[in-house]
């Protein structure tokens, strides 16, 4: 943006300096045309006037003295179109002479010198009638010595245009510091608001600059940061509290049940297993809100990665260790492969959890004799960890809706629903990305991206 609003004011700039400029040397060059024109018309009006006396040897002297003194040639010629004075080696034979001589010599003067530039001619040619109109008796031709008016046109042209130059340059400048003025407080809302989209999270002061207009936008954006921090603080805080006020009471209807008479507790009773069944299910509900507060927290916070490493292969195989029970109960085949050199930037607890989390959802979702495939590699990056089933699978469009918050496929789908929003939270937090992916021919992919340890 910085750069179209220069060239915008550097193109205006440019044309306003260039329509008080050009005027301006132009009329510096006619101003310098008039004074050498009306000097040598005088002087050929003297020579003239010489030679209409026929006294061809005054003005033989004089066309010598004039050539000395000027450096510039004359030729006069008589009535018969004779060349009866002629200084500095013109004649009518020269570039131009013959035809202005002849103009001049039937009562049509040249006086007239075009517009001296700086890469003009430096001997323009004038000329004059000898007697009067009715009886012409000749001609006088001045080959005028321009180079000295040239000379002062070109430094003047350069005066003028070193002094344009540095009026553009100073143009330039201000132009450079009225686009960072109205530029800077854009781009400090830019920034601000790209934060608080990317981490929900609004700690900053706008500094009030700029335009009125852009210093009134900046107090409404401040505003409108802080009301959103207050109420995603006051969201999470909501969250903890009631998860922690919650836990309290589960545990003591639990207790309570636990001591009821053991005719009370029947085992083989159906209400007493719903019971069960209901509390545990709360409980987790309870447990998996309290780690996702605190896994949102840290990222909308903004806190760095843990600066901790881990041996990927190793917190693989433990997990798979720790998970294969309740994957043969299911029937489910997990397999692993991995590299041995791979070192995470990753905290050890949080890569179990984040790949717990996704070994709890395959095994889970990925129904009886299924495969599930935990593998890692190396990517362009990082590292990338896969957990893949050959299950059923998501429908394409409920991909991107798989990691919201208590989002299930069906009613009938076990599980608190906050499973993978966990696992996104957990990737986010220590600098990685989870992604969701059908199986080829079926099945679910999670694919997690991770830093590599340098």
């Amino acid at each position: 943006m910085r750069a179209r609003l220069m060239s915008v004011l550097a193109i205006v700039s440019f044309v306003l300096l260039a329509a008080l400029v050009l005027p301006f040397l132009f009329a510096v060059s006619d101003a310098q045309t008039q004074r050498l024109q009306l000097t040598r018309s005088a002087a050929l009006d003297r020579f003239a006037g010489l030679a209409n006396r026929s006294d061809y040897s005054s003005v033989r002297i004089e066309a010598e003295r004039h050539q000395e003194l000027y450096g510039e040639s004359i030729l006069v010629i008589d009535a018969s179109g004779n060349v009866v004075v002629s200084t500095g080696g013109l004649t009518k034979s020269s570039a131009g002479v013959g035809a202005v001589a002849d103009l001049a010599a039937r009562d049509l003067p040249q006086l007239t010198i075009d517009a001296l530039r700086p890469w003009s001619s430096s001997h323009p040619l004038i000329a004059t009638p000898v007697g009067s109109p009715h009886e012409p008796e000749g001609a006088v031709v001045l080959a005028v010595d321009a180079s000295r008016a040239v000379g002062s046109v070109r430094r003047l042209w350069l005066a003028i245009c070193l002094a344009a130059f540095a009026a553009a340059l100073l143009l330039l400048f201000m132009a450079s510091r009225t686009a960072r003025w109205v530029i800077r407080p854009v781009k400090v809302l830019e920034d601000a608001v790209v934060e608080l989209g990317r981490s929900a999270t609004w700690n900053q002061s706008l500094e009030a600059s700029g335009p009125p207009e852009l210093r009134r936008l900046a107090q409404a954006v401040e505003v409108m940061g802080a009301t959103v921090q207050r109420s995603i603080d006051v969201q999470r805080q909501m969250v903890a509290d009631s998860s922690h006020q919650l836990r309290n009471p589960l545990a003591s209807i639990r207790l309570r049940i636990d001591g009821l008479a053991p005719e009370l507790r029947d085992p083989a009773s159906p209400a007493f297993l719903h019971l069960q069944d209901d509390l545990e299910r709360l409980e987790d509900v309870l447990s998996d809100l309290l780690k996702l507060a605190a896994l949102e927290s840290r990222v909308t916070d903004g806190l760095p990665p843990s600066d901790e490493s881990c041996v990927v292969a190793a917190v693989l195989a433990e997990e798979l260790e720790i998970w294969r029970p309740a994957a043969t109960s299911a029937a489910i085949t997990l397999t692993l492969q991995t590299e041995d050199d791979l070192i995470a930037a990753a905290a050890e607890h949080d890569v179990r959890q984040l790949v717990g989390v996704l070994l709890d959802n395959a095994i889970k979702y990925a129904g009886n004799s299924a495969t599930v495939a935990l593998t890692a590699a190396r990517v362009p990056g990082g590292l990338e960890i896969q957990v893949s089933d050959n299950g059923p699978g998501l429908p394409t469009e409920q991909l991107d809706l798989a990691t919201r918050r208590f989002w299930r496929g069906s009613a009938s789908t076990l599980g608190t629903g906050l499973g993978l929003a966990i696992a996104e939270q957990t990737a986010l937090a220590i600098g990685g990305t989870v992604t969701l992916t059908p199986t080829t021919p079926h099945g679910l992919t999670a694919t997690i991206q991770l830093p590599e340890a340098t």
